[in-house]
């Protein structure tokens, strides 16, 4: 087995329990998720192809359009329109090729 898998890497169950009020907030979390946004390194597997991702500013959606950036995708990330979403495109294109970002 490899020294750097990924499935070994991070935080490990059991978590406490956590609660919060709708919209929840990644950065309240413990111990933070992991978007891969330092851990997930692409390959190229979607070059040349695109993807318009919706509920692009949290949770799987946010995981989900830095996967298909870093995979070589031109990326169109859409989101509800809130503070939290602010700065999501951004992140994203540092992972690889976002072409626009736009409130729902």
């Amino acid at each position: 087995m490899r020294d750097d898998d990924p499935k070994e890497a991070g935080a490990k169950p059991p978590f406490k329990p956590q609660q919060q009020e709708p919209p929840g907030e990644t950065r309240a979390m413990q111990p933070v998720p992991d978007h891969g946004e330092q851990s997930y390194k692409g390959c190229g597997k979607l070059e040349g192809r695109a993807a318009l991702i919706t509920g692009a500013d949290s949770g799987i959606g946010r995981a989900v359009a830095i996967a298909f950036a870093r995979e070589g995708a031109d990326a169109s990330l859409r989101s509800a329109p809130s503070p939290r979403s602010r700065g999501e495109g951004g992140r994203c294109d540092s992972s690889g090729r976002v072409r626009g970002t736009r409130p729902s």
